[in-house]
């Protein structure tokens, strides 16, 4: 008999501990709700305010290099052109 009342508190414990779990659990998640949103809404900030910016002068400086890495392989031509100008120029 007092086997199954020590095991009958035992139940009880385990029980008491699994709400109270359940209570702390739900808890730091209403904790957590607010501080997730704080860090959703200064990503967001982050990101309109200093990537995109990053992103325009990126694509403009681009929009510059490209077209002279394109003529990168006139560079021979270029350069044999200006030793012959400056060997036939008149003095």
């Amino acid at each position: 008999m007092e086997i199954l009342t020590i095991l009958f508190v035992f139940l009880l414990a385990v029980i008491f501990l699994k709400i109270l779990g359940a209570i702390l659990h739900i808890s730091f998640f209403m904790l957590a709700v607010p501080l997730k949103i704080l860090a959703f809404t200064l990503s967001a900030l982050f990101v309109s305010l200093l990537l995109i910016p990053f992103g325009i002068i990126g694509g403009l400086v681009s929009l510059i290099i490209v077209p002279l890495a394109l003529l990168a392989p006139l560079i021979p031509f270029l350069l044999l052109g200006g030793v012959l100008w400056l060997l036939l120029r008149e003095r």
